[in-house]
């Protein structure tokens, strides 16, 4: 079976995505209690997607479980606003992260794309 390209970016830009994600909760203003409770919800977001891409790009039916990436992502987004509004992150960092969690999708939306095209044929 070929590999799709596809697969490849998403899991780079996802570990780009780990990466920033590390560098970010390192450097932020975190109260004591939140770095052990939504940083560790953070990390955890962020290892879901990665299994996720990596489940998806070994399995033969990969819709769902790119729908569990979809919902996984929009839970990540959903925990870096809620440090913002509480102050633990700058607005540049805010946009930086988005931004990455943004490609992700991006990425995953056009995987997702391609196979319901492919099964329309």
């Amino acid at each position: 079976m070929k590999k799709d390209i596809t697969q490849f970016l998403i899991l780079q830009k996802a570990e780009d995505l780990a990466d920033y994600t590390e560098t970010a909760l390192m450097h932020s203003n975190y109260e004591k209690h939140q770095r052990f409770q939504l940083c560790a919800d953070i990390r955890g977001a962020v290892k879901a997607i990665l299994h996720l891409i990596i489940r998806a790009g070994k399995r033969y039916y990969k819709k769902t479980t790119l729908e569990d990436l979809d919902i996984e992502l929009e839970y990540l987004r959903t925990l870096i606003r809620l440090s913002y509004r509480r102050g633990y992150i700058s607005t540049h960092r805010l946009d930086t992260w988005m931004n990455s969690v943004n490609e992700v999708g991006a990425i995953m939306g056009s995987w997702l794309s391609k196979l319901v095209a492919k099964k329309a044929k």
